[in-house]
């Protein structure tokens, strides 16, 4: 997980008209849903956050998306707690649709209470990327109390996502010992995803 740096939001998404008229919320499914004019509206605002807030990662787990079905808006703070976010910008997050880790592990698997957010890094807020480390196994450090309780709210030590960016790691190191630079071997990795854990590999002293 890292910081994502909201943007300023598309035109159309101007308040109360478009509060009122573009999203019916499913509490059953917890998606955002869309219908009528409003639809296009709602697919580039998905895309916007997607590719230029979170350059095409997903928000929680840095996987990386090349395919908008893959992905859906979430609630960072979901709307049951705070009604006034329901349609704020920067409550949304754009996350991958897996019930393993990320969002839906979070709201369906861990069902994350209203006082634990503050217990939790914020990736629209913190520096998340200052405080995790990840080590040659793929798992993320846990050398603070904030950064253990994210870890288990997000199962971010999922053994999939360990095994993803142990791959990575893997291949920086094959990278490195055949003379590829740290921005080259970033830009050979750009649609792998995990960019935290990337960079962390690809600057560390030898």
């Amino acid at each position: 997980m890292r910081r994502i740096h909201k943007l300023t939001p598309l035109p159309h998404f101007n308040g109360d008209n478009y509060n009122r008229d573009c999203f019916l919320w499913n509490e059953k499914s917890g998606y955002i849903s869309f219908h009528g004019k409003y639809k296009d509206i709602f697919e580039q605002t998905r895309l916007q956050i997607l590719i230029d807030e979170q350059h095409q990662q997903c928000g929680y787990t840095e996987i990386y998306i090349n395919n908008e079905k893959e992905c859906h808006i979430d609630h960072y703070i979901k709307q049951e707690y705070n009604q006034n976010l329901r349609f704020n910008w920067n409550n949304y997050i754009v996350a991958t649709k897996d019930n393993n880790f990320g969002a839906n592990y979070k709201d369906n698997t861990y069902k994350i209470t209203e006082d634990e957010y503050d217990l939790i890094f914020n990736p629209i807020i913190d520096n998340i990327e200052n405080h995790f480390y990840y080590n040659e196994f793929g798992m993320i450090r846990e050398d603070s109390g904030k950064v253990e309780k994210t870890i288990t709210v997000f199962n971010l030590n999922n053994k999939y996502l360990k095994e993803r960016r142990t791959k990575i790691i893997n291949l920086i190191e094959i990278y490195k010992n055949g003379g590829l630079s740290s921005n080259d071997i970033q830009d050979t990795l750009e649609e792998y995803g995990f960019k935290s854990v990337v960079e962390q590999y690809c600057n560390e002293e030898e």
